[in-house]
């Protein structure tokens, strides 16, 4: 799905894009928060993330225009200020926000916050179900805006994590990904360090998905990958 993420700082624009793009979303960086509606008519994307820091005026003049475009009327978006008082967070919902983050910044707690978003977007058909939030790999299916995981057409019940690691490697079928790089995308670990988080969460994987576990072989000396077949 595509998200735009508008915000003048483009540091800050540059750190949500990568989370959200490391969990599989299109991003659309939007510079300008006073030219993000006349931007958004031309790119239609499925959801907006508004980022800015401190004082709450550039943001509710921005949902303000936002909300005047018929096309643009129910499209989600979510406010992240780290800086932001209660009294204004109330003035960008009340401009037209659907949601609000503000300090302290949680990078799973936002990626939740955007999945619920695009969720009831889906849900109530203003967006459609694409083929890219659902990955199949024989048996396997994993739904990511739903978050759900199914085998064989029967639902999987997984944790956060398994989920989000299974995603990645379902996402570059074939590929052999190394220990580390797996740490680091799922985890957000340091390079050296030294866990068997990874493997205690393969091996629950593998007993979860039943038939279809012994998809996720190990290359040894390397790390694991899912295969096709």
């Amino acid at each position: 799905m595509n998200v735009a993420v508008a915000a003048e700082d483009a540091r800050l624009r540059e750190r949500l894009g990568a989370l959200l793009v490391g969990q599989g979303y299109r991003v659309q960086p939007v510079a300008s928060l006073a030219q993000a509606a006349a931007v958004l008519r031309q790119a239609r994307p499925h959801m907006l993330v508004i980022a800015h820091e401190g004082g709450e005026a550039p943001v509710t003049a921005a949902l303000r225009r936002l909300r005047e475009a018929p096309e643009l009327l129910g499209l989600p978006v979510l406010c992240f200020d780290p800086k932001a008082t209660a009294f204004q967070s109330v003035a960008m919902l009340d401009a037209g926000a659907d949601d609000v983050i503000h300090r302290p910044f949680q990078a799973p707690v936002f990626l939740a916050r955007v999945r619920t978003l695009l969720r009831r977007a889906v849900w109530s058909g203003e967006a459609p179900e694409q083929t890219v939030t659902v990955i199949n790999a024989g048996p396997v299916e994993l739904r990511l805006v739903a978050r759900q995981a199914l085998v064989g057409g029967r639902p999987v019940e997984l944790t956060r994590l398994e989920f989000d690691l299974l995603a990645h490697l379902m996402k570059n079928v074939e590929r052999a990904f190394k220990r580390e790089e797996l740490l680091s995308a799922v985890w957000n670990y340091p390079s050296g360090v030294e866990t068997r988080t990874l493997d205690k969460h393969i091996e629950s994987l593998r007993r979860k998905l039943g038939a279809a576990g012994p998809r996720i072989e190990t290359v040894h000396g390397i790390g694991y990958r899912f295969a096709a077949a």
